[in-house]
């Protein structure tokens, strides 16, 4: 990463942050945490219909689209060598609004320069109803935390999002979180061996539902407007009371800033 006199450091691009994932996401360590994001991702995407899936990440090691009941799926992607992907700019998406069913962003939001723009992006083209599966890394994992005790591999050197953020930021663009996922309970070692002794780890991880994973996956439902039909008598001497009843989420959330100011 270069720097500016007087700034902080720029944030490298996507197709940069893919050039350096690809060999961290062929180690050990990253083979194990796609397999656990593949398996905990799969359950939740099958439940999910439409016409048209949209599935962008940072990595083509891993299909999250191969377990979805949608005829027509595909994948896009910052950097020209994934197989089968179409080399986009997610900050201003080639696809019409509301176009799409259910998308997928993998790590996006952690590499990007522009995440919350990226966000925006994946919310215009959902179409009402449609569902966002969104997977992050927690910086507040041993993942996560192990920033601070070595050197920074590709991995690390992302935006450190919480899901918590993540959420609000959905909250603002009208989708609605109904279920997130945490997973990975493990120390980050590299060899598969002393991947393997941890398991336990996992298991009471997953049992007790720890919020400490490597990484979390979020479903959100994208929201529409809410209209009421209101009968006035108009016989009656007395007028109908207006009030302002929010209609979605991001409404709901603007209200809520405003009260703490």
């Amino acid at each position: 990463m270069t720097k500016k006199s007087g700034s902080r450091p720029e944030r490298q691009s996507l197709e940069q942050s893919c050039q350096d994932l690809a060999p961290w996401f062929s180690s050990g360590l990253g083979e194990e945490i796609l397999s656990q994001e593949l398996a905990l991702a799969q359950p939740l995407i099958e439940r999910l219909f439409g016409y048209h899936l949209m599935q962008a990440g940072m990595t083509d090691r891993v299909d999250f689209a191969a377990c979805s009941r949608i005829n027509h799926c595909f994948r896009l992607s910052p950097c020209d060598f994934q197989g089968g992907a179409a080399q986009v700019e997610f900050e201003q998406l080639p696809l019409p609004a509301e176009s799409i069913d259910v998308a997928v962003l993998h790590h996006l939001l952690d590499f990007s320069a522009q995440p919350h723009q990226v966000l925006r992006e994946a919310a215009r083209v959902l179409i009402p109803g449609g569902h966002l599966v969104l997977i992050g890394f927690n910086p507040f994992s041993l993942l996560g935390l192990s920033r601070l005790l070595f050197d920074r591999s590709p991995h690390q050197r992302g935006n450190q999002l919480r899901a918590a953020r993540v959420e609000d930021w959905m909250n603002l663009l009208d989708l609605q979180a109904n279920n997130v996922e945490r997973g990975f309970f493990r120390l980050p070692l590299q060899h598969r061996e002393l991947l393997a002794k941890t398991m336990w780890m996992e298991r009471r991880g997953s049992r007790w539902r720890l919020p400490w994973g490597g990484f979390y996956i979020i479903v959100a439902r994208k929201e529409v407007a809410r209209m009421r039909t209101i009968k006035i008598d108009w016989r009656s001497n007395r007028k109908p009371a207006l009030g302002a009843v929010p209609s979605s989420p991001r409404v709901a959330a603007r209200r809520r800033h405003q009260d703490k100011q």
